[in-house]
């Protein structure tokens, strides 16, 4: 099993990621491991401290740290986390979606406290040059949206 540790320098909570290379570890599972947060004993080298980030291949997974490495005399646990943010950005990014809220776009039609706006309706009424009668029949004219 291949493992890649990585140092990332973006925040977790966007979807791209900036990757430093730590080291390749390549090994075999001693125990069965959860795939979504796998606790992996690796033996001790002060490099792997540097790093906050890792794919494993065999999972097809990326992964954060939930801790910083433990050490344990000649030995370390990385304590992963699966990164779904990340390991599920091209879909992400293929999805069409309405945004809740957003800086750049506003909808007035999806509801959101953080921006005020009044509700009703502006009514304007003119007089046509001509009458309708019930002879040349009637008719209703709206317009909407202008002036």
């Amino acid at each position: 099993m291949v493992i890649n540790l990585y140092r990332n320098t973006k925040l977790l909570n966007r979807l791209e990621r900036t990757f430093t290379a730590v080291a390749t570890l390549d090994g075999h599972l001693r125990e069965g491991c959860d795939v979504i947060n796998p606790d992996i004993w690796v033996e001790y080298n002060a490099n792997y401290l540097n790093a906050n980030y890792a794919y494993i291949a065999a999972f097809n997974r990326y992964y954060y740290f939930r801790e910083p490495p433990a050490v344990d005399g000649k030995r370390m646990l990385l304590m992963l986390h699966a990164d779904a943010l990340y390991n599920y950005r091209d879909l992400i990014m293929k999805s069409e979606c309405i945004a809740e809220r957003s800086s750049s776009n506003y909808n007035p039609y999806i509801d959101d406290d953080a921006i005020s706006s009044e509700s009703g309706f502006e009514y304007y009424s003119r007089s046509l040059p001509f009458e309708f009668t019930p002879e040349s029949g009637s008719y209703v004219l709206i317009c909407a949206g202008g002036s």
